[in-house]
């Protein structure tokens, strides 16, 4: 069973608006930094927990780790007892663990975006034929129902012609995000230019 791609990447972006929140956080030199980062942290292991993503979860829990070394007075990249300027010690394993963890999230998002963006540029022209041959469903309003957009996937996916086409899709992306990226482009060419 494919992911839901508009899910996972609107939960991703709220994770990314939180680590934006946490960075400023650090850059405005607010006090209570490394509970901040260890909130992010936190909200980040636990909405990859709920995507099922498990190597992410983990590597949101080892920099939550991290964090948590130094706020123990171990540096957990050289695994020394941190002795001096430990206040500054903590700023630099903070600013490493968003880092870290905003890279993850950039990549992951735009993993995510990418698989949506294949999808979406092989619906067009599969949308243009059905289009050509009159199967698009006719909207008065410009607005599709459910049912209008599943009998065109379901026929699609049944026309010989373009049944390759859309099984290919199929098999990259969940039919909610099929009918949702053919909503979209069905609303979009009935926009006026």
């Amino acid at each position: 069973m494919q992911r839901f791609l508009h899910d996972r990447l609107g939960r991703l972006g709220t994770l990314l608006d939180s680590c934006t929140e946490a960075t400023r956080a650090y850059t405005a030199l607010d006090l209570d930094i490394v509970a901040t980062a260890g909130d992010f942290l936190d909200r980040a292991s636990a909405g990859y927990k709920a995507l099922g993503d498990a190597d992410a979860e983990n590597d949101m829990l080892t920099l939550r780790a991290q964090l948590s070394s130094a706020r123990a007075g171990m540096h957990p990249l050289t695994l020394e007892r941190i002795t001096g300027h430990r206040r500054e010690a903590e700023r630099s394993i903070v600013l490493h663990v968003l880092v870290s963890g905003a890279a993850r999230l950039r990549t992951d998002y735009a993993q995510t975006r990418e698989v949506l963006d294949t999808a979406e540029s092989k619906l067009v022209p599969i949308l243009t034929v059905a289009a050509q041959r009159g199967l698009l469903p006719v909207a008065a309003d410009g607005t599709f129902t459910q049912a209008d957009l599943e009998r065109l996937w379901q026929g699609l996916c049944a026309d010989p012609e373009l049944r390759p086409a859309a099984r290919q899709v199929a098999m990259t992306v969940s039919v909610t995000d099929v009918l949702l990226l053919v909503s979209d482009l069905l609303t979009a060419a009935d926009r006026p230019r």
